[in-house]
């Protein structure tokens, strides 16, 4: 197995290729891929190439160098992008799911119906089942391409980050309001002080 047999398979591949299914395809196992991706990892960052490789929950691919952005983001500005309210569904299902349509719609206070039906087609979203409610309603959430288009590994990870900076900001607003609370109490403890 070459760096160059490597670069055809996860390049022909068009997707993430778990570590254990590209052992098998190479006869390896999965401890032998591992250090031959890490050698062809290395080697693509020395050379200067335009690709490299990224790994998340959906596995691992070939990606383009993000040296390269400034003229593969012209590529990109000439494809469809998503709408505001696709990026708001789109949201709502990464971090509420499993998610049902009616609930989307409380959460944004309009029909989603429409851009619903654009993230299936754009395989961002998908039919996880149904909820064991009144009606059966369909049960939404993200996708590998969901994961592989924000590069992360899981919504797992997405949700832990979101929840520390919601920390971060709930303690910045907290320290803000400690600060004020003190500024006051020392103006009314001054009145006090004066009106003797």
């Amino acid at each position: 197995m070459t760096q160059s047999d490597i670069e055809a398979v996860l390049f022909s591949a068009a997707k993430p290729m778990p570590l254990d299914v590209l052992a098998e395809v190479f006869s390896v196992t999965p401890q032998t891929m591992e250090v031959a991706l890490s050698q062809y990892e290395k080697a693509l960052v020395q050379e200067a190439r335009g690709i490299r490789i990224r790994r998340s929950g959906a596995g691992i691919e070939l990606v383009t160098a993000p040296e390269t952005g400034r003229y593969v983001s012209r590529i990109r500005q000439r494809e469809d992008k998503l709408s505001a309210a696709a990026m708001e569904t789109l949201a709502v299902v990464a971090f509420k799911q499993p998610v049902t349509k009616a609930e989307i719609e409380e959460i944004r206070g309009v029909n989603s119906e429409k851009v619903l039906k654009q993230l299936l087609n754009r395989d961002l979203i998908a039919e996880l089942g149904r909820k064991d409610t009144v009606g059966r309603p369909v049960l939404f959430g993200t996708t590998d391409t969901f994961l592989r288009s924000v590069g992360i590994s899981s919504i797992d990870t997405l949700q832990r980050e979101i929840r520390i900076q919601e920390s971060l900001e709930l303690s910045e607003v907290s320290s803000t309001e400690t600060k004020e609370d003190a500024k006051e109490s020392a103006n009314t403890e001054e009145a006090e002080f004066t009106a003797e």
